[in-house]
């Protein structure tokens, strides 16, 4: 994964990375940790800082750290997690939007995914502002992250409360895990509660332009959100995007609510089986009796 991660960053023209890798997490880790750190040193392509953590902090420390870590240097970043490959453009496309919406303090957040599910009808051609945030390949500034990794999860939930801040207005995905595991919220969700008591909002694309590739039990991600994937595509020649003024969607929070809500459709894996399944049942049915 990494490998098509490195070699689409690459095609995109990234001429700045910092990458930070983890210790292992027991011993049976130690070779693929090695392995990793040997394909970032050997990226010659681009400046690269890698910071060799001796210790597992785990994913959410991980990011959070690290992000903070680049926006202690540097105003803004775009962040690419080592199981997204972008498409040809998106680098630029994130570049572009950053600029476009440096000094809007409500937009905190420019994404590269997106999903056919929690698309308005009225945004399939042109960018559009929500107030949920997708992790897939996005970007966000300085100012919008401040304040964020120095908040626990529960002191972010009991502000959100105080605050009369619907939980569900995006999906009770948001919802259901701050009220089962607050203390051990994704940092994800976490950013997305940061970005509710602020009032802001996340630019999102009409099509994915970004691709989640790590399935295998050796990903970030190891459980299956293939359901979720979409083709990725290049995104529109710069001169040609209709940047949004700064409102969010008026479809945005009901499609994203339905697309949570509602039962995911099986992958294609198990479209196959159900296939085989009908196919071996009909067979059977139609064998003739001896």
């Amino acid at each position: 994964m990494l490998v098509r991660t490195l070699a689409a960053l690459r095609a995109n023209g990234v001429p700045l990375i910092y990458a930070f890798s983890d210790g292992p997490r027991n011993a049976s880790d130690t070779a693929d940790v090695t392995e990793v750190r040997r394909v970032l040193r050997g990226v010659d392509w681009a400046e690269i800082h890698v910071v060799e953590r001796p210790e597992n902090v785990g994913l959410n420390a991980s990011l959070i750290r690290g992000i903070s870590e680049v926006l202690h240097i540097h105003d803004d970043v775009v962040v690419c997690e080592e199981d997204i490959e972008f498409s040809q453009g998106v680098y630029s496309y994130l570049l572009a939007a950053l600029e476009r919406y440096r000094d809007e303090p409500r937009v905190m957040s420019v994404g590269g995914w997106t999903h056919p599910r929690m698309t308005p009808s009225d945004a399939r051609d042109v960018p559009h502002f929500t107030g949920r945030f997708t992790e897939w390949g996005w970007a966000t500034w300085r100012r919008a992250w401040a304040g964020f990794p120095n908040v626990s999860p529960i002191e972010l939930r009991d502000r959100c409360v105080a605050r009369g801040i619907d939980f569900g207005k995006y999906g009770r995905d948001v919802a259901d895990w701050v009220a089962s595991n607050p203390e051990d919220l994704s940092w994800d969700y976490a950013f997305n509660l940061h970005m509710m008591l602020h009032d802001g909002l996340a630019l999102l694309p009409p099509r994915a332009m970004t691709e989640h590739i790590g399935y295998d039990e050796k990903s970030t991600h190891p459980q299956d959100r293939s359901e979720w994937n979409d083709h990725a595509e290049p995104p529109p020649p710069l001169d040609q995007v209709q940047w949004p003024e700064v409102r969010e969607n008026s479809g945005s929070a009901e499609c994203w609510r339905r697309a949570m809500e509602r039962p995911a459709p099986p992958s294609l894996m198990e479209r196959i089986r159900r296939r085989l399944a009908r196919l071996i049942k009909r067979t059977v049915l139609r064998r003739p009796r001896a």
